[in-house]
């Protein structure tokens, strides 16, 4: 019976122990619940909508680039991209679904290894983008498998589109996934980190990117546990980028493209009124349509290889010392200096002598007795190796910066060049040199240290043509400028207009076989050769050069004579002598532009 008694009161014993421990660890949980359901329910609610709502940034479309028409040069197409939302999934669920997403749309094993990558560089990068620019059968085939493929949805996006390609690329530039320097310093850095983000990367789409962009917008959407878009819950629409309205004229650009193909060359149009860029020229181009969805290293090590360099903007990069066109600088400087009037004469026999030193006219022969016109027209050597030595330096460089030379016009413009303007300060400065009379004689013919960019020229034959200070616009927007007339006596720059009249329009001028027959249209000009090399042998034939020893082409030009309406800067690199090849695209653009007006 005492046993009994004994054992009853040790099974009372631990099952009065049991119920404590159970009593407390209830106890416990129930806090625990209090805690969780009262003193931190917005906390956990917080979180719990944080794992069903998803945000996701709205790429605004960028703006339109137009021509002076509202033609598009530069517009959006429509880009179906592949995104995972790698959120809330393992490592291995999201090998599965890109293993499964590539055996549906022949995904490339590279690309899916390279989107692992970085995955495991960035665990925390969400969206990650798989792939880009489908085609419509491979996007019916991600929808139509959407429940097998958790994390996978298709976007819209926007990819760059250039029309007329090559044509307008250096003008245009192209755009292109930002940099990790350029997400650093900018503002906007959550809009540029999403991969499928592009931004300008040169010219125009640079230079303006600012109003291209636009506003970002958002969306809230709501996803099921696989990470999939169930519905919309709200939305604020991206802004789109303003579009521009450029100055350039597509039937224009594309003529004078046509006119250039197969050269290395430049060419720009200028309106003398308010200084519309009507074409802005450079071949060879390159594709920026390859460059918008990234550039294959083949095409990239083709572009760089070539010896015509189609990744320099010639136009507003190309340094090329002036020529014969730098001559009316050299007359306006001794006009002003009263180094000479129009009715001095220069008699050239073919040579000017410098102490023992013999510079050569360009005409073995000689001109015979040259006054300021006719030696513009004739671009006699002897007769501007003159005028330099009596003006000097200092009063050439004067008066070239104040006609555009040795400054750059457009502004924010990318990589424009300012070119060079020496005078004897600047080669001290470089040189640690005494400038000499002989360097001034060689800058009297533009050669030299002197160089310029065709766009340099094109402002200055636009000021030559009109007195004022032109200076180039891309954007067609606001009211004309009013350009301020340059410090130059008028009759001075009327004597030189002569000169550049007879280069065309009078018998015995260099450009007189290739000038605008039409009395209406006709241009004024000076024809240009910049040596790249110096000269040993005379009399060599340029065509039976080598192409990179030949002398590049030059002609600067305005029309029509009458009243100044248009201005035009043609270089064709390694082209022979600036009548017989670059003289021809000038007259022809020329013509061209002033029948597209009356059009």
């Amino acid at each position: 019976m005492a046993k009994a008694s004994d054992k009853q009161r040790l099974l009372s014993r631990r099952a009065f122990i049991f119920g404590g421990v159970q009593a407390v660890g209830l106890t416990a949980l129930a806090a625990r619940l209090y805690q969780l359901q009262f003193l931190k329910s917005d906390e956990y609610r917080t979180l719990s909508e944080n794992n069903r709502i998803r945000l996701q940034l709205l790429v605004p479309p960028r703006g339109q680039i137009l021509d002076r028409l509202g033609l598009p040069l530069a517009l959006n197409e429509t880009n179906y991209q592949l995104f995972c939302d790698i959120a809330g999934l393992s490592r291995d669920a999201i090998a599965h679904t890109l293993e499964r997403a590539r055996a549906a749309i022949n995904l490339p094993s590279k690309r899916i290894t390279q989107a692992l990558d970085e995955l495991r560089a960035n665990p925390y990068a969400s969206p990650l983008l798989i792939a880009e620019h489908l085609e419509w059968e491979q996007v019916a085939a991600i929808e139509l498998r959407q429940l097998d493929l958790p994390g996978l949805y298709i976007a819209i996006g926007q990819l760059r589109y250039y029309p007329y390609g090559p044509m307008c690329a250096h003008l245009l530039g192209y755009v292109g996934a930002p940099s990790p320097e350029e997400v650093a310093a900018e503002d906007d850095a959550p809009l540029l980190k999403l991969p499928e983000y592009r931004i300008g990367k040169a010219a125009t789409e640079r230079m303006l990117e600012e109003r291209l962009r636009g506003q970002a917008g958002i969306r809230q959407m709501e996803v099921n546990v696989h990470g999939q878009a169930m519905r919309e819950l709200a939305v604020r629409p991206a802004i789109p980028g303003d579009s521009v309205r450029l100055a350039i004229h597509h039937e224009l650009q594309e003529y004078g493209a046509n006119l250039l193909a197969e050269q290395s060359a430049a060419a720009i149009v200028l309106d003398v009124r308010n200084g519309d860029v009507m074409a802005l020229l450079s071949v060879p181009g390159f594709d920026p349509n390859i460059f918008s969805k990234g550039i294959p290293a083949d095409y990239w090590e083709s572009l760089q290889a070539d010896n015509h360099t189609p990744l320099i903007n010639k136009a507003v990069q190309g340094l090329y010392p002036p020529g014969s066109t730098f001559k009316m600088m050299v007359g306006l400087a001794g006009l002003a200096e009263g180094a000479i009037s129009p009715d001095t004469r220069v008699s050239c026999s073919g040579h000017y002598w410098l102490g023992d030193h013999k510079f050569n006219c360009w005409k073995e022969g000689g001109h015979g007795s040259m006054n300021l016109v006719s030696a513009i027209a004739q671009s006699c050597d002897t007769f501007f190796y003159t005028v330099a030595r009596a003006t000097g330096i200092d009063a050439i460089a004067a008066m070239a910066k104040n006609f555009g030379l040795g400054a750059t016009h457009f502004g924010d413009f990318p990589s424009e060049k300012k070119g060079l303007v020496p005078d004897a300060g600047w080669k001290q400065k470089r040189y640690r040199q005494r400038w000499t009379t002989g360097d001034t004689i060689n800058a009297g013919i533009g050669q030299g240290y002197v160089l310029a960019t065709p766009l340099q020229l094109a402002v200055m034959v636009a000021r030559l043509s009109t007195g004022r200070a032109v200076e180039p616009r891309l954007l067609a927007e606001g009211a004309a400028p009013a350009f301020p007339e340059l410090d130059v006596e008028a009759e001075h720059l009327q004597w030189i207009q002569k000169g550049m009249d007879a280069v065309a329009n009078t018998p015995g001028g260099t450009a007189y076989g290739k000038r605008i027959a039409e009395p209406k249209y006709a241009m004024a000009g000076k024809t240009g050769t910049s040596q790249v090399r110096k000269i040993i042998t005379r009399g060599v034939k340029q065509e039976s050069l080598p192409w990179e020893y030949r002398h590049h082409a030059l002609f600067v030009g305005y029309a029509p004579v009458a009243s100044p309406r248009y201005a035009c800067a043609v270089a064709v690199e390694h082209g022979g002598g600036g009548a017989a090849a670059a003289a021809p695209v000038a007259r022809d653009l020329l013509l061209k532009v002033q029948q597209l007006e009356e059009a």
